[in-house]
């Protein structure tokens, strides 16, 4: 069932009559007859779903009071009385339409409802479908003759209910009805009549107040548990997330963690092999170093001389002839001989001695190999010279390299000032000097 609380709609205002303002649409009534139903009657109809109250298990048979109006394009049924008919005699079986019946509907008609007609009837069969048998048609056709009464069918235990209206010789079923609200003494002495006449004389109004304050009570409780309940279920909640987040806080410091230490351990292992890989150049670079300087290395002929065994060379001044000399005395006359020049003449005029030719012709070879040697110096001095340095050898000295070139220890402090050399005693084998000319 489609239910729509609405206001009375503008088109309905200009309706002729009153219509009631707060209304409940249940389905999709019909615009030609529209039924309305007082809030106090479907309640009466309905209280097992309402008041909480037992499913009931009997037949009932209930009259619907109310009025009819007509407008000018439509006809509407009010329902604001509902009197239950009962069979005394045997209450599990529904009551027949007889006289006797009748006449107690009259009499509950007069007390209660003095103002209202019969509008339709109901039948409540629990476990029944919402089908309409011949025997229901055949009532309705008998009893209710008026051509705007109706019929309203229930199921109280699957809760379901229809309306029905008499067309072309059979009930047709509607498609929806209206529920109104507005004050109905009537309806609401009648069923505290019918609530003292089952639950004996003790006043109505009594008992519903303390059914209301149980009620209550019992409501309050309940809100004070699912407020408990839903206090409890937040802490959870917030509890829950709470720890979310700190195992999502805690897992996202672990996994920075894990990353430091692999950019450690990538870089740790990066500058191992720069070292590895600089060692291993540095070797490479100080092996071509010395290749480098053993190609360049310049085998001389340069002989070592000792500073003791350097000879200094001695000019040899002739010395002037006694002749010459004594010709040159004025006083001294030319036929007069001389002695010491006879024998000088005596002594060159002698055969010489053999043991003392020999050992001039021994000393002839060595003064000659002196000689060879000094040429070649000369040569290879004249070559560094002309290249501009000297690559040192192993056991040269500085002083020797500048004698062996330039013949003179003079250019000593020349060659320091040209190569940066600061103790001439400083020297290493493969040192590139350079030479000053």
């Amino acid at each position: 069932m489609i239910e729509i609380i609405q206001q009375t709609s503008k088109t309905e205002e200009n309706l002729e009559g009153r219509l009631p303002k707060n209304i409940r649409q249940i389905g999709n009534p019909e615009k030609d007859f529209r039924i309305y139903m007082e809030d106090y009657v479907y309640t009466y109809l309905h209280p097992a779903q309402i008041n909480g109250m037992e499913m009931g298990i009997l037949p009932r048979l209930l009259i619907l009071l109310g009025e009819i109006n007509h407008f000018s394009n439509r006809s509407c049924a009010f329902i604001s009385g509902a009197i239950q008919v009962e069979n005394k005699e045997q209450p599990e079986e529904l009551p027949e339409f007889n006289e006797s019946t009748w006449r107690r509907i009259h009499t509950e008609m007069q007390r209660f409802f003095d103002k209202c007609e019969i509008v339709g009837w109901v039948l409540d069969i629990p476990g029944n479908t919402l089908e309409v048998s011949r025997e229901m048609e055949e009532m309705h056709r008998i009893n209710f003759v008026g051509k705007y009464q109706f019929f309203f069918l229930m199921d109280s235990r699957e809760r379901e209910e229809a309306f029905y209206t008499w067309k072309e010789g059979q009930l047709r079923r509607k498609e929806g009805y209206f529920i109104y609200y507005e004050k109905n003494p009537q309806m609401q002495e009648y069923m505290i009549s019918k609530k003292e006449s089952l639950f004996g004389d003790k006043p109505f109004a009594e008992e519903v107040s303390d059914h209301a304050a149980k009620n209550y009570r019992a409501m309050m409780m309940q809100k004070k548990e699912q407020n408990y309940k839903g206090k409890g279920g937040i802490l959870s909640y917030l509890t829950s997330i709470l720890t979310v987040i700190i195992l999502c806080s805690v897992s996202v410091l672990l996994l920075s963690n894990i990353r430091r230490m692999e950019n450690m351990e990538k870089t740790i292992s990066v500058m191992s092999d720069a070292i590895e890989s600089t060692e291993t150049k540095g070797s490479k670079t100080a092996e071509n170093v010395q290749n480098q300087v053993a190609i360049e290395t310049i085998s001389s002929n340069v002989i070592p001389i000792e500073e003791d065994t350097i000879e200094e060379p001695v000019k040899q001044t002739k010395e002037p002839d006694k002749a010459t000399e004594q010709d040159s005395l004025p006083n001294q006359s030319p036929a007069e001989p001389i002695p010491e020049a006879k024998e000088e003449e005596t002594a060159l005029n002698q055969p010489e001695d053999p043991a003392e030719h020999q050992e001039e012709t021994k000393q002839e070879p060595a003064d000659q190999e002196k000689a060879k040697k000094d040429g070649q110096t000369s040569k290879e001095a004249e070559q560094y010279l002309k290249q501009g340095y000297y690559i040192v050898q192993a056991g040269d000295s500085l002083r020797q390299i500048c004698y062996n070139i330039y013949q003179t220890h003079a250019m000593l402090d020349a060659l320091c000032e040209a190569n940066n050399i600061e103790d001439q005693d400083t020297i290493y084998a493969g040192q590139k000097i350079i030479l000053p000319k």
